[in-house]
C-alpha cells in the first residue's frame, strides 16, 4: 500500500506529535482530577470529552496529520473527525457546574447569549471554514507554525460554539425547540454545500501546498522534529495522487460525512424527546 509507503520514510517523532500528545492528556487529566465534578455528573460525559481528546489527538497528533499535509483528503478526514465528530462530544462532556454559576451574573449571561446564540454561531463557523479554504488564506495558514495552530484552535472553538445551540448542555439555556433545531440542522447542512462545490468542480489545482514543491515541502516542515530531513524519494512516492483528484475526493468525503453526521445527529434528537 501506497499509504503505508509514504510514512515509512518517517521517523516515529515524525509521525506522532510530542506537543499535542502531552496537551490532550494534560487536558484529560485536568476534567477527570481537578476540576469540580457535581455529584449527579453522569458517566457518559466523562467517556464523551475523554473521546474527543483522543479523536483531537488521531487527528492533529498522528500519523494522520502528516499525511493531511501531502493529501488533501487526508486533511478533509482531519476537519471531519475534529469539527463535526470531537467538537460535539466535548460539548456533551463539558462540565457545566462552574458556567452555571457564572451564568447567575447579568453580563456573564449576556455574553453567553451572544456567543451561544444560532445565528452568531453558524456565521462564525462557516465565516472561517469557508475563509479558511480560500486558496491563497489556506496556503498562508499551513506554511506557518503559529498560523497553523491559532486556526485550527479557532476552528475547534467555533465548531463547538455550532453544536452548543443543538445539544444544550445547559438546559435552563437551552431554550431552543426541536423544530427549530432540525432547521439549525438543515442550514449548516446547506453552508457546507459552497465549499464542497467549490472542490468538486475545480478543474484547476487550487492549492499550492499541495501542487508545488517548495509550498509542500514547507508545510511538511512544521511536523518534522529538529535535525530531521524529509525522505528524498517522498515526492516520487506521491505521484499517484494528483492534486486535482484529491480535491474531488476531498469533497465527496465532506459531503457525505457532514449529511451523515448531521442527520444521525437528528435521530439523536428525536430519540432524546421521546425519553422525556
Amino acid at each position: 500500500m501506497v499509504i503505508s509507503q509514504i510514512l515509512d520514510g518517517f521517523s516515529f517523532h515524525s509521525q506522532w506529535n510530542g506537543g499535542v500528545i502531552f496537551f490532550t492528556l494534560i487536558l484529560i487529566v485536568l476534567y477527570m482530577f481537578l476540576l469540580s465534578t457535581p455529584k449527579d455528573h453522569p458517566k457518559y460525559k466523562s467517556i464523551a470529552f475523554a473521546g474527543s481528546m483522543l479523536l483531537i489527538l488521531f487527528a492533529v497528533g498522528s500519523p494522520l496529520n502528516l499525511l493531511g499535509r501531502m493529501l488533501f483528503r487526508a486533511h478533509i478526514i482531519q476537519i471531519v473527525v475534529v469539527l463535526l465528530i470531537a467538537a460535539p462530544l466535548l460539548v456533551i462532556g463539558i462540565k457545566t457546574n462552574l458556567l452555571e454559576k457564572m451564568l447567575k451574573n447579568k453580563g456573564v449571561k449576556k455574553v453567553y447569549r451572544f456567543l451561544t446564540h444560532p445565528l452568531f454561531a453558524i456565521i462564525l463557523f462557516h465565516g472561517l471554514f469557508i475563509g479558511y479554504h480560500v486558496p491563497g488564506v489556506f496556503d498562508w495558514i499551513r506554511t506557518g507554525y503559529f498560523t497553523n495552530y491559532f486556526f485550527l484552535v479557532g476552528l475547534i472553538l467555533a465548531a463547538a460554539l455550532l453544536w452548543w445551540p443543538i445539544i444544550g448542555p445547559i438546559k435552563e439555556e437551552d431554550r431552543m425547540t426541536l423544530n427549530q433545531k432540525l432547521i439549525y440542522i438543515v442550514v449548516n447542512i446547506v453552508l457546507f454545500v459552497p465549499v464542497t462545490l467549490f472542490l468538486w468542480l475545480s478543474n484547476t489545482e487550487l492549492y499550492s501546498v499541495y501542487s508545488d514543491t517548495s509550498q509542500m515541502l514547507a508545510a511538511l516542515a512544521l511536523c518534522m522534529p529538529l535535525g530531521e530531513e524529509i525522505p528524498p524519494d517522498l515526492l516520487e512516492t506521491l505521484l499517484p495522487y494528483p492534486p486535482i483528484s484529491e480535491q474531488k475526493n476531498g469533497a465527496i468525503i465532506l459531503f457525505i460525512s457532514q449529511a451523515l453526521i448531521f442527520g444521525l445527529c437528528t435521530i439523536w434528537l428525536y430519540m432524546k424527546k421521546g425519553r422525556k
